[in-house]
């Protein structure tokens, strides 16, 4: 084989080798993922009469023309969400959504929120947005991109004094189906948190 030859192959070789590295730089372990059913939330007070559930997804109502609706689910301390991670590098934690948005009237919009009981201080620490995904008029799940690196800081018993079992917050996702036109459908049918890890 010529050099020029044995170069391009080498070349095309390095190329796959990190368009596969790429690809797969994270994977889900979705083996003890918490997963949410859209019906299972709580529907936020100023929402009920601006949503519906149909067989366990959650929509908008046909008759909101231009609204939105905001559902919320606790976030608690079960499978992976309890395991303590530890390499920055290579570790993350991920939003996966089966949801519809079928245009630009709709959106929707998914956040995990950390609201610390000590200070008081609300932060959000992954979001999903569909605009940043594919449209789709049947429900799908967004693909993994990336994720980002904490630990979970469950607060499960006492904070204070002698009594302190560790912990300072609680957890919960927020979850917003917007309509800005008519004919935008918004679907919400699954959340899951995943751990992302390079393989």
């Amino acid at each position: 084989m010529s050099n020029t030859k044995h170069g391009k192959l080498n070349f095309m070789v390095r190329a796959l080798s990190s368009a596969v590295l790429l690809a797969l730089l994270f994977t889900a372990n979705n083996s003890t993922a918490q997963v949410w059913i859209a019906s299972t939330g709580t529907v936020d007070d100023g929402s009920l009469t601006s949503f519906q559930f149909t067989n366990g997804a959650a929509f908008l109502r046909p008759t909101v023309t231009n609204g939105f609706a905001i559902v919320r689910y606790n976030v608690l301390p079960v499978g992976s969400l309890k395991t303590v991670l530890d390499q920055p590098c290579c570790q993350g934690r991920a939003l996966l959504v089966s949801y519809i948005d079928n245009g630009p009237g709709s959106q929707v919009l998914v956040s995990l929120k950390r609201y610390n009981i000590r200070t008081g201080k609300t932060t959000t620490l992954l979001k999903f947005d569909s605009n940043e995904n594919p449209q789709q008029t049947a429900f799908h799940e967004n693909a993994l991109n990336g994720g980002a690196f904490f630990n979970f800081s469950f607060a499960e018993g006492p904070t204070e004094g002698s009594n302190d079992l560790g912990g300072d917050s609680v957890y919960y996702i927020e979850a917003q189906l917007i309509r800005t036109a008519p004919g935008g459908n918004p679907g919400l049918a699954s959340i899951r948190i995943v751990t992302a890890e390079a393989p």
